[in-house]
């Protein structure tokens, strides 16, 4: 029987997850994949609440959405314990108007979970799609490190990490009972434990974090003002204390010195760089575009990364194809992915850290950078959307044509 043409079939991205005004790594990555998607001819189709909305306009994507909550949500302070519990109640009311909604999924079309959470799983599962995909971006922490709060991501309360541990299994395991499916996962140490849970090679992909081989300014000339750079959010996993602390040793150590602090951070940490004597060396550029990342990226000598915990971070990646030295905890996850490309310290040893930074921002100063003498165009080319992009139109077209 002859199989309907792209451009007759629907793919139905399931993302229910997303809140606010900013985008995180894996917001990104799907609205990729949608991209690529709708250049293929399919038609896209979004569920999810009104922040997505308000993205799905703003990227420009060519796409339709349908709407799983009643009315805009606002003020849900996750950092609370009765704010986790506000939002558990709103992914069960999204999950709920996903399924009141599914009847808009037909068997020829296609349904992508873009998160691995059960609201976004689950009616991918429950769909009449017959081409099924979703995927997981990052391992939850297991019980035992949540009991004993053995991961920097663990909160005190551990209610959202418990929530995680859950939704993450219940999902895997939901999902490797339909067929025929694929599941794409991001981090190459995925593929055994997937393999474990009864997945076939077949049924699964490895799928870069995905980054922009050649963005605006990556490449332009930029006289180098910050001796280092960092970005992220105030959070004991992202390893603000050694950060600070590190800080403050190059401020004494190295002359002159220069640190940029790039996003929205400047309430929460500005008083403690006031109380460390540090406001005339720690500049705040607050939130920026991408385009200004990457220009400030190429002002700077080197990318000061020292979370206690991460997955395949994509900023590690955009620092690498800026040419930007990477100084790094020896983490498990990093060298799976990025190799030889970052300079590691032993995990958590901040005398290590400051070292390391230090003897990378003399070299830098001096004209040296370690990154010249490896193959960035390989990485580039390995980790870019344009390969991202490819790997997920061949698992749809695989599942649209056998189905």
């Amino acid at each position: 029987m002859a199989q309907p043409a792209a451009s007759s079939r629907t793919i139905h991205f399931i993302a229910n997850c997303v809140y606010g005004k900013h985008l995180a790594g894996g917001d990104i990555h799907f609205f990729e994949m949608a991209r690529a998607a709708s250049e293929a001819g399919y038609k896209v189709n979004f569920f999810g609440g009104h922040a997505l909305q308000h993205h799905i306009h703003a990227q420009g994507l060519n796409a339709s959405i349908t709407l799983t909550e009643s009315g805009p949500k606002e003020g849900i302070n996750a950092g609370s314990l009765g704010g986790q519990v506000a939002l558990f109640r709103d992914y069960y009311n999204r999950y709920r108007g996903t399924l009141q909604r599914l009847d808009q999924i037909r068997p020829e079309d296609a349904a992508y979970a873009t998160t691995d959470y059960w609201f976004d799983v689950l009616p991918v599962v429950r769909s009449s799609a017959t081409a099924k995909i979703m995927i997981w971006h990052m391992q939850a922490p297991n019980f035992g490190q949540i009991v004993r709060r053995g991961r920097a991501d663990v909160d005190a309360a551990r209610l959202a990490s418990l929530h995680y541990w859950w939704s993450q299994n219940r999902a895997l395991r939901e999902f490797a009972r339909v067929a025929p499916k694929r599941l794409l996962y991001v981090h190459p140490s995925m593929k055994d434990q997937l393999l474990e849970r009864g997945y076939r090679e077949n049924e699964i992909r490895y799928i870069p974090f995905g980054v922009n081989p050649d963005p605006p300014m990556s490449r332009e000339p930029a006289p180098k003002k910050y001796d280092v750079v960092w970005i992220g959010r105030v959070h004991r996993q992202k390893g603000i204390d050694d950060l600070l602390q590190t800080l403050g040793s190059l401020a004494q150590e190295v002359p002159n010195f220069r640190a940029l602090i790039i996003g929205k951070v400047k309430e929460e940490l500005e008083p403690e760089i006031r109380k460390r004597g540090l406001n005339a060396t720690v500049e705040f550029s607050g939130f920026v575009s991408e385009e200004e990342k990457f220009r400030l990226f190429r002002a700077s000598r080197v990318y000061l990364m020292p979370s206690r915990f991460e997955g395949s971070p994509r900023v590690i990646g955009e620092a690498l194809i800026c040419g930007l030295p990477v100084v790094a905890y020896d983490v498990p996850t990093y060298r799976p992915v990025f190799g030889e490309f970052i300079r590691y310290v032993p995990c958590y040893d901040v005398a290590a850290f400051k070292s390391e930074t230090k003897k990378l921002i003399e070299q830098t100063r001096a004209g040296s950078n370690y990154l010249d003498k490896l193959d960035l165009q390989k990485f580039r080319a390995e980790a870019s959307w344009g390969n991202a992009r490819g790997i997920f139109m061949r698992a749809l077209q695989d599942l649209t044509q056998s189905g």
